[in-house]
């Protein structure tokens, strides 16, 4: 391969590389699936919900004092509507949560968390350990199977992360949307099985990974970015040499 054209290939693919690690360093809390038909059937509960993902080096403190304190809106976009987020208080580094939609403040969050793991799982024995479940509730916020968006705000009214979706397919088994690609625009892929994690729910009602983005970490960017500048190195070395 031509010298020159093989250090613009990784001089391309550093600045790429940079330019992920940069923004993982900026935002570093994704919308990562968005289910807007809902999980769950018996204890007369069916909740849509979406993840969020910490795709940083460090925890964060998503609610109570000191926190985050985190909220969300649907396509609205709007701070002074948005509900706040409840029931998971810490994200891990590479942790996900899941928030199910509530119909109130709290007398049914069990209820609707039996009916979400035996949906997906088959039991509330058989739900992965470590799966971390929340809610929200309040007027004015449903996820439409037509099309809407999901916003996250902290306490202060700063947007952390947005995605919007468009028609949702129904069709069962219907897949969740999945957004492990981190993009803060229109989310269209859905989930496939064996793509990202994606499986068939255990009721053979939908398909997704609800709990568990595959994210790559930070660490790996870091990685890309060495690589690609060694190769610099190593691609000018015999020019100055020849000088």
């Amino acid at each position: 391969m031509n010298l020159l054209r093989l250090k613009n290939l990784l001089l391309a693919a550093a600045l790429v590389a940079a330019s992920s690690l940069t923004a993982r360093a900026q935002i570093d809390l994704f919308i990562t699936e968005i289910n807007p038909g809902g999980s769950g059937s018996g204890h007369g509960y069916t909740a849509d919900w979406f993840e969020l993902t910490n795709t940083g080096s460090t925890s964060l403190i998503l609610t109570g004092p000191g926190s985050l304190g985190l909220k969300v809106d649907d396509n609205s976009n709007l701070f002074g509507s948005s509900l706040t987020l409840r029931g998971v208080t810490t994200l891990l580094p590479g942790q996900s949560a899941i928030f199910l939609e509530s119909p109130d403040s709290g007398a049914a969050d069990a209820g609707i968390q039996t009916a979400f793991k035996t949906a997906w799982w088959g039991s509330t024995g058989a739900a992965p350990t470590g799966l971390l479940l929340g809610h929200y509730n309040g007027a004015g916020i449903g996820l439409s199977q037509t099309a809407d968006a999901v916003n996250i705000f902290t306490s202060a009214g700063v947007l952390v992360h947005r995605v919007d979706f468009g028609a949702f397919d129904a069709t069962s088994p219907f897949s969740t949307f999945d957004n492990t690609a981190l993009s803060s625009g229109i989310v269209s892929l859905q989930s496939a099985i064996g793509l990202n994690g994606a499986f068939l729910s255990a009721n053979g009602q939908e398909i997704g990974s609800p709990g568990f983005a595959p994210i790559p970490e930070p660490s790996t960017y870091a990685l890309l970015i060495g690589l690609a500048a060694m190769g610099l190195v190593i691609v000018r070395r015999p020019r100055a040499q020849a000088a």
